[in-house]
């Protein structure tokens, strides 16, 4: 009868054994293929536990990754303890439903489970019944605390998949962190995420959510209205991420049902909406969500992006300022309200008063592409408030196709970006600024070495940098 330590010494090398055949199989098929054992090998469980496995598929079109999939059920059999899994398995042809599913029953085998990060991104055989079988399995991982889900483009994910990922996840009371991804899966629609309230609202422990549905233009107000009924209960959510580009069917209304909760959240420290290319957004959906982020004072990072929201004004960008002021504690801001046509020279100014106060800022990203009205007064105006972010480190400014600035705001801009010392990284984009010339980005270049650090200058059709 064999001893306790011969017992698993033949366990590390049956297992090992498995993984060479996969490793083999697979780079044999495609060299960008691997399997990686993270912190311990197999071989090594004799001293300490294998804590986590990583299983990726990079290249695209695997014709074994279906096959491999059930190969990695006698792997996984034999790993009970471990703590974290991820298996990335993107644009691959042969997976199916079926190979989903004998994922899923090798994984509901692994009960210490703490962290499980999937993506079957372009994987365009696996339908709704795939994700059912998924979401079996991990409503039975009851220490998971961190889940990360990635459908993109699997256009056969619809209702039913959508809502057996809810419908699990509230069993789940001991998460901490949801990721799901479904961009451009185009059949799912707001029934979709009816389920998504009232399985936030029993996860009292979540610290952080993020949901990309960027491209699923069936999305209407009613899902935003749902995950807000969700929200109101997390009072200890630190990191909120929501990306619904491209969801041309949501208007202000959604936003301001959003924003009603938002205000709740008194502990979020990092917050992140995409509403890009949402056309119908206007100055009251942007003044939503400054009323819903002007009590967030501990607030550390903001990350707003309403580029191509055209219908968006000075008067929004008004609000949003008002709001911001009063964030004294952010260390990051990134504003994208490219291609926002209607915005002028007082809209910068706007901007530049909510940065009076920002003291603590370490990191600035503002993207103006294609402000058609703004000129060299706005641009002045802006570089007088930078002068004050003393603290800042890194920059990024994007002003493409900002056709009336000419060398005198470009000027202006290098005089204030001089005096920030603290400065480790500038990236500036003056592309199609045509009234800029040679002499502008001379004295601006000359500005910028003087600072001595990494910068990069973009202008008409060439990049200078210096390092």
């Amino acid at each position: 009868m064999l001893s306790k330590i011969q017992s698993q010494q033949l366990e590390a090398q049956n297992n090992h054994e498995v993984l060479s055949r996969m490793n083999k199989k697979m780079i044999h098929q495609n060299h960008q293929s691997e399997i990686v054992l993270i912190n311990e090998t197999l071989g090594s469980q004799l001293r300490k536990r294998t804590n986590a496995f990583v299983l990726r598929f990079l290249g695209r079109g695997e014709q074994n990754s279906d096959e491999t999939l059930r190969m990695l059920k006698q792997v996984v059999r034999s790993l009970k303890t471990v703590h974290r899994v991820v298996v990335e398995c993107q644009w691959c042809k042969e997976v199916t439903d079926a190979s989903v599913k004998s994922l899923s029953h090798s994984l509901q085998r692994l009960t210490f489970l703490q962290s499980i990060n999937i993506s079957f991104a372009g994987c365009i055989e696996i339908t709704d019944q795939g994700v059912k079988s998924l979401s079996e399995s991990l409503q039975r991982l009851t220490s998971l605390q961190s889940i990360s889900l990635n459908f993109s483009g699997c256009p056969g994910i619809a209702v039913q998949g959508l809502i057996s990922i809810h419908d699990s996840i509230q069993r789940l009371t001991s998460l901490r962190s949801i990721s799901l991804k479904f961009v451009e899966c185009k059949n799912i629609t707001d029934q979709s995420l009816k389920s998504a309230g009232e399985s936030l609202q029993r996860l009292t422990s979540l610290q952080s959510i993020s949901f990309n549905f960027a491209g699923c233009e069936k999305i209407t107000d009613q899902s935003l209205k749902n995950i807000n009924d969700g929200l109101q209960t997390l009072t200890s959510l630190l990191s909120i991420n929501l990306d619904f580009s491209r969801c041309n069917q949501i208007i202000d209304q959604g936003l301001k049902s959003f924003s009603d909760s938002l205000q709740r959240l008194t502990s979020l420290q990092s917050i992140s909406l995409i509403f890009d290319s949402c056309g119908q957004i206007t100055d009251q959906g942007l003044k939503s969500i400054s009323d819903g982020i002007h009590k967030l004072t501990s607030l550390q990072s903001v990350s707003l992006n309403f580029a191509m929201c055209k219908e968006i004004t000075d008067q929004g960008l008004k609000s949003f300022s008002d709001s911001l002021q009063r964030l004294t504690s952010l260390h990051t801001l990134s504003l994208n309200f490219g291609w926002c046509w209607l915005i002028t020279d007082q809209g910068m100014k706007s901007v530049s008063e909510g940065l009076y106060r920002l003291t603590s800022l370490q990191s600035l990203n503002l993207n103006f592409h294609w402000w058609h009205e703004m000129t060299d007064q706005g641009l002045e105006i802006f570089s007088d408030s930078l002068q004050r972010l003393t603290s800042l480190q890194s920059i990024t400014l994007k002003f493409k196709k900002c056709t009336m600035i000419t060398d005198q705001g470009l000027k202006s801009l290098s005089d204030s970006l001089e005096k920030l010392t603290s400065l480790q990284s500038i990236s500036l984009d003056f592309y199609w600024c045509d009234e800029i010339t040679n002499e502008g980005l001379k004295s601006l270049n000359h500005g910028l070495q003087r600072l001595g650090c990494p910068h990069t200058l973009l202008i008409s059709s060439q990049t200078q940098s210096d390092s």
